[in-house]
């Protein structure tokens, strides 16, 4: 991979520390706050994944925005990249290996010798592409396209923070739980897409079970899962009803995401 430059090194940590505080606000605050990060360093617009799709045997095809006439790289497992041209209007496809277990994919764009990279890093369960995730540095990931009710994807890091993300009712207010107490009280999107960030203690090496709820109106959403401290490096481990992915960050350290 091409070594990033320096000034999009700190541009990417300083959205992982800034993106918190504008995921409070619901995620479309935390993506204009990125985009706008990049715009006043004088970067092109990053890479927009849309859409994810299965493709033949063993393959996915994912679809995505991004500069017009721009080259998009995909980068997975060792060190592997394909790359793609988007259409005059920015619109990009890219046929992709799928690995057996998931897989985790990078893509950025160059803009004069400069690699911009995408708001997050791309995950897609094994043959289930509607299931797939934006992993994003230090704030709660995102699915690419919305799916069933409740609790969906749980982020958190070895300090302990933690991200919760699911789906309500749209535009609902709702009480976010963590063990039986209100952490957060965010409102949902139109589609009914939200996210809260909250801290618990720090993990440690073995398994501590933490309760998370999201109680909107009548009903209530909830979901056990298990924490232990981050891995090192990029893995994918099967958990009941879905997926570990412990992924490093680009500033240093790991974060691990739940999904279900």
């Amino acid at each position: 991979m091409k070594k990033m430059s320096l000034p999009l090194r700190w541009l990417l940590l300083i959205f992982a520390f800034t993106a918190i505080a504008a995921c409070q606000r619901g995620p479309e605050a935390a993506r204009k706050d990125y985009a706008e990060a990049l715009k006043a360093e004088g970067y092109a617009a990053a890479p927009v994944i849309t859409a994810v799709a299965q493709g033949g045997p063993g393959t996915l095809v994912i679809t995505g925005q991004a500069q017009p006439d721009g080259r998009v790289r995909v980068l997975y497992g060792q060190q592997r990249a394909i790359g793609v041209t988007a259409d005059a209007s920015g619109r990009f496809t890219a046929e992709l290996p799928a690995g057996p277990e998931g897989s985790v994919y990078d893509l950025s764009t160059e803009d004069n010798g400069r690699l911009i990279h995408a708001e997050g890093r791309l995950f897609v369960p094994p043959g289930q592409p509607a299931k797939a995730v934006l992993l994003r540095p230090g704030t709660s990931s995102l699915p690419v396209a919305p799916q069933g009710l409740g609790i969906a994807i749980v982020d958190y890091d070895s300090a302990g923070a933690l991200g919760i993300t699911g789906r309500v009712g749209p535009k609902a207010a709702l009480d976010v739980l963590v063990d039986g107490e209100i952490r957060a009280q965010p409102t949902a999107r139109a589609d009914g897409v939200f996210t809260a960030m909250t801290q618990i203690a720090p993990p440690g090496v073995e398994a501590r079970t933490v309760s998370l709820s999201a109680d909107a109106a009548s009903t209530s959403w909830k979901r056990d899962v298990a924490v232990t401290k981050p891995g090192a490096g990029d893995r994918v481990t099967p958990i009941p009803e879905g997926w570990r992915i412990d992924w490093t960050l680009p500033g240093g350290g790991t974060q691990t995401t739940l999904v279900f």
